[in-house]
Parts: structure tokens; C-alpha cells; sequence
């Protein structure tokens, strides 16, 4: 049962290190580009927003 346990602890560790390991570049590109200049409220954004501030 121990052992089990451990093999789905590996490979969910495993699967975690990949994932970093393939999206953390894209990701780290993607807010690099994002910057405070470039993040316009338009189109869905703007209606998120709006439904946001109208809950409050």
C-alpha cells in the first residue's frame, strides 16, 4: 500500500516538473509581454470588469 502511494506521489512530482519545465517559458514570455501599458480593458476583459463592479 506504501508503496503504491509512493509511485502515484512520483509520478504526480514527475508530471508537475514537466509541466513547469514546458510552460513556465511561455508563461514567463507571455507576462513579460503583458505589461501595465498593453493590458487595455476591451472585448471580454471589459465585460468581466464591468460584471465585477457591478456585484460589489
Amino acid at each position: 500500500m506504501i508503496a503504491n502511494a509512493t509511485h502515484h506521489i512520483s509520478t504526480a512530482l514527475r508530471i508537475g516538473l514537466v509541466s513547469m519545465f514546458f510552460i513556465g517559458p511561455v508563461a514567463g514570455f507571455a507576462a513579460s509581454q503583458a505589461g501595465p501599458d498593453k493590458a487595455g480593458m476591451k472585448g471580454a476583459g471589459l465585460v468581466i470588469f464591468v460584471s465585477l463592479q457591478r456585484n460589489r
